[in-house]
């Protein structure tokens, strides 16, 4: 029984250091088809070794996702194999959680853990020698014509990244340093749970630090609200009371007197017509030669809503070349708030069921680990899709279907 559960435990371990890499998109490798189908094939290989059994939940989601597929063909008169694609990523996401289930809390926190150690060590030497760095991360990719990855400005070795856009700042092993945030975020929260609200401990102090270094608005944003106020939320009144009257001014002067936050804070709400002009007026002789550009938080919201107008119960799917401007003169224009994305492709049907599914998931994570104000988690999350692309990742996704997986471990009045 003990080889069992310790080939259990490695398998979960595995699986999920692969989800988490999937989703941190660093590479050429991470962002494959070839990739996603090998990975979930293997997890289903695992599900069926375990004799899983799919819920009932997920056979009806899945006909109703087709349901949904065969709407977007007729009315857009076109067959998008990428919707295909995406169940494949949700059929990937749901068995992978389902074998995972609570372990995944565990295991995510000290996988990210040891991702934040890796980064930290390599962040340093980055600042120290960053065109060293970059040559030695992008060893591999300089090396392997098909590894190559957004071209010579950026640089991963699946275990941390560079690019030029952030020579101070750490991306620890994802796109970016505010998508590095994002897990980093969520690893703490997670921690707080699971280590019964103690605020300080070794993975707490890399979390935070790690997060300093990300240099991130977004992430600061989003710890500052979801984490204090999760911490508050699970200790003693007299204490929330003690705490608020000492946290709430120290977060007003980072807001207003830290000039990196006040300022990109502005710039995103300053510059969001800038964004939308670009896609008529791009003379500026620095833009030729772009295939693409990304419209900001603000600027993709914007274009997204206009979306979701058009077709606001069922979307657009991922017929993305139906979307308002999403290419002019050859030029893609990226959308990186992937809250407003979601919304433009899923309609209000997907945009409440995200809700609904992320609220009701960790409702019964609550329940399990016992800690009140499960809310702060998904709305930690949604904050955090404002910002990044992050929703439709099978990480991402997972969490959606984890609150309906019947659990046959567990008696049927504790399945939450």
């Amino acid at each position: 029984m003990r080889s069992i559960r310790i080939k259990k435990e490695t398998t979960n371990s595995i699986l999920t250091w692969v989800i988490i890499l999937i989703a941190g998109v660093g590479n050429t490798i991470t962002t494959s088809n070839i990739t996603l189908v090998i990975v979930m094939f293997f997890t289903l290989y695992i599900f069926i070794e375990r004799e899983e059994k799919f819920d009932n939940f997920f056979k009806y989601f899945t006909i109703l996702y087709f349901i949904f597929y065969f709407i977007h063909i007729l009315k857009f008169h076109y067959i998008d194999f990428r919707e295909f694609r995406e169940y494949i990523k949700i059929f990937y996401a749901y068995i992978f959680i389902k074998l995972v289930y609570k372990d995944f809390f565990r295991l995510y926190t000290n996988i990210i853990y040891k991702l934040a150690l890796i980064s930290l060590f390599l962040y340093a030497l980055q600042l120290y020698d960053y065109s060293m760095m970059k040559a030695f991360i992008g060893l591999i990719d300089h090396n392997i014509a098909f590894l190559d990855y957004r071209e010579g400005w950026y640089e991963n070795l699946f275990f941390f990244t560079v690019n030029d856009n952030g020579m101070y700042r750490n991306s620890g092993f994802a796109w970016e340093p505010k998508g590095f945030g994002t897990f980093l975020t969520l690893a703490f929260l997670f921690r707080l749970f699971l280590n019964k609200f103690k605020l300080i401990d070794k993975q707490n102090i890399v979390y935070l630090l790690a997060i300093v270094t990300t240099l991130s608005t977004a992430t600061y944003s989003v710890f500052l609200f979801a984490v204090l106020g999760f911490y508050l939320l699970n200790k003693k009144i007299t204490f929330k009371l003690f705490s608020s009257l000492l946290i709430l001014p120290i977060v007003f002067l980072i807001f207003t007197q830290v000039d990196f936050m006040k300022e990109k804070i502005e710039n995103e709400f300053n510059t969001s017509d800038k964004y939308l002009n670009y896609v008529t007026d791009r003379r500026d002789s620095r833009e030729l030669g772009a295939t693409s550009r990304s419209l900001g938080r603000f600027g993709s919201m914007i274009l997204d809503y206009r979306d979701f107008i058009k077709e606001p119960l069922v979307g657009y799917g991922l017929y993305s070349e139906k979307r308002t401007m999403y290419s002019v003169a050859g030029i893609k224009l990226i959308r990186v708030n992937g809250f407003s994305d979601f919304l433009a492709k899923f309609g209000l049907i997907g945009i409440v069921f995200l809700i609904y599914s992320l609220f009701k998931t960790f409702k019964r994570v609550s329940k399990q680990f016992k800690f009140k104000g499960y809310y702060m988690i998904p709305l930690s999350i949604l904050m955090t899709s404002f910002a990044s692309a992050i929703l439709l990742t099978p990480m991402y996704l997972s969490l959606l279907f984890y609150g309906y997986i019947q659990n046959e471990n567990l008696p049927s009045h504790k399945r939450g």
